[in-house]
């Protein structure tokens, strides 16, 4: 075959996979579960967000606190109870997933507690054969995997591409795959932390008194207890939306598991694109190589993740008013349609920053445009002028050497009120 030949498949090849990025713009997901009350109470939560994934798998798992897990029973009948609403949900939005859908995708794991300490090889399970098979498709895109109990699992089919594939067949599965550990709930996560070290694995632990059911503590380092509390749920889950938040198990948020799939929600933040973003679902930064942990925004690290509260509880109460009332009787995110555009900029610009809105609800917006220091490496916030206006702009400090992250903020003034955004990420050329 002559080189021009070569070049032009080459070419052909490198199209087709920048296409398919562009095309596949939902992020990839796979959640594993053990089933304690806490991941029941987030599966409700979940279920409201398939929408805006490309969920590839439900695995059932295990963990050292559910050590003979819990099966895939009590998932079907979350997902029946999703089913009862829907046909509601999809006039809404037309990316609700069906039943059929959900349940061909849920799967068991391992959930043999003998294989929750030592290394694997771990039991083979359709759980492994699931991750496995997404990770060797032809795509290029990353795959995010939620660990809510136990990674052996994962740490499983790891180890079988590792040592039953083609190097280049691990070596491209491993650069895909990015797995957001709600802690290492057994000894898969240190496994892959130290002989899979191409992998990317968070060992998330912000969580811990945020979002967890022990609500006396939470209460110290999470500054919405309204928003946290069985009241709020019964108001705006538990009762009068339907069969599916009928079935939410506890009595105050505190669901230890949903940060694992909050960056996944489509609010315009990104942060499943760089989990040092920071988002929804919190802010991580590499200590070891390509394992990473909690970053703190000013100097707390549970901040990250409390920062956002009244913001995802309102999105949520929002989507279980969708399980319910017809659109017109329900609220629904402001929609950012363009801003100005991230560039590279220089020490002394000055950076205009505009945009678009509008409201599928006509609703009031509110504007607010702010520096997030932390990801931009800054110990102060720069001064945006006229931040609450369209028309906003600051200046380029003389002494930064890191990206700048902007961020817009939309708010409506509906019931509940709903916030989008929309980051800019600006260069600064030395």
């Amino acid at each position: 075959m002559n080189k021009t030949i070569t070049l032009l498949i080459l070419l052909a090849f490198v199209i087709q996979l920048e296409g398919q990025a562009q095309k596949n713009t939902k992020p990839i997901v796979i959640i594993t579960q053990d089933g304690e009350v806490d991941d029941r109470s987030s599966f409700i939560r979940f279920l409201l967000y398939t929408s805006d994934m490309d969920l590839r798998g439900i695995i059932a798992t295990n963990s050292i606190w559910q050590k003979n897990g819990h099966g895939t029973d009590w998932i079907m009948n979350a997902i029946d109870k999703y089913g009862k609403v829907r046909d509601n949900l999809i006039l809404h939005n037309p990316n609700y997933p069906t039943v059929d859908f959900l349940k061909s995708i849920t799967v068991h794991g391992n959930e043999d507690p003998q294989y929750l300490k030592g290394e694997p090889p771990y039991s083979n399970s359709e759980g492994a054969d699931l991750i496995i098979r997404e990770l060797v498709k032809d795509e290029i895109v990353p795959i995010h995997v939620n660990c809510w109990g136990g990674v052996n699992t994962v740490a499983h089919a790891l180890w079988k591409l590792k040592n039953n594939y083609s190097q280049q067949a691990y070596e491209k599965a491993v650069s895909r795959i990015r797995i957001y550990c709600i802690t290492f709930q057994d000894d898969g996560g240190n496994w892959i932390k130290t002989h899979v070290p191409e992998a990317m694995i968070i060992e998330a632990g912000s969580w811990f008194l945020s979002w967890t059911y022990h609500e006396k503590e939470q209460l110290q380092h999470n500054p919405y207890p309204e928003v946290m509390s069985e009241n709020w749920l019964n108001n705006y889950v538990k009762i009068g939306h339907g069969p599916l938040g009928a079935i939410y198990p506890q009595k105050n948020i505190s669901e230890s598991d949903t940060p694992a799939f909050l960056n996944f929600v489509d609010n315009g933040l990104n942060a499943h694109e760089d989990y040092s973003y920071g988002g929804w679902g919190g802010r991580f930064q590499a200590v070891e190589g390509n394992y990473w942990k909690d970053a703190a925004d000013d100097n707390n690290t549970k901040k990250s993740l409390w920062r956002w509260c009244p913001e995802t509880q309102n999105d949520f109460a929002a989507r279980m008013d969708w399980c319910v009332n017809p659109f017109n009787s329900a609220n629904h995110p402001p929609i950012i349609l363009s801003t100005t555009e991230a560039r590279e900029v220089m020490p002394g610009d000055k950076v205009v920053l505009t945009a678009s809105l509008k409201d599928p609800d006509e609703n009031r917006l509110y504007v607010w445009w702010w520096n997030y220091k932390e990801p931009s490496g800054l110990s102060e916030q720069i001064m945006i002028h006229n931040e609450t206006s369209i028309n906003a702009h600051f200046f380029v400090p003389n002494d930064i050497k890191n990206d700048i992250h902007i961020i817009l903020e939309v708010k409506d003034d509906g019931a509940p009120s709903l916030m989008r955004y929309k980051r800019l990420i600006f260069k600064v050329l030395d």
